[in-house]
């Protein structure tokens, strides 16, 4: 959120809130205060908040495939039972834990 008194967050305030950009919006004076004070670039900085608005971006869009799915119960693949599955390898499901799962799904939202 904007500081008190200064009018260009207030204008970045509104601009994230036109392009919808909740994460950025959010996260925009905490990131800023910490950019001055490690003496980061302005890529760097732009770097960092992009980044946690894509990550933002991808933790709603598996909510929202989720809900989409209307699964009868949770189930997380930390509870996932092997001796129940002996089909079924570690490296598979790890294989479904990694980023790269995650990519493939994002093209969905």
């Amino acid at each position: 959120m904007p500081l008190p008194g200064d009018p260009e967050d207030a204008l970045i305030d509104e601009a994230c809130r036109d392009l919808r950009l909740p994460a950025f919006r959010e996260r925009f004076v905490e990131l800023a205060a910490a950019a001055r004070r490690e003496q980061a670039t302005y890529k760097q900085f732009l770097l960092d908040l992009l980044q946690v608005e894509i990550a933002d971006r991808d933790v709603r869009c598996q909510q929202r495939l989720v809900r989409a799915a209307r699964f009868p119960r949770p189930k997380r693949l930390e509870d996932f039972d092997y001796d129940k599955n002996p089909n079924v390898s570690p490296e598979v499901v790890a294989d479904l834990r990694s980023p790269r799962g995650s990519s493939r799904a994002a093209r969905w939202c």
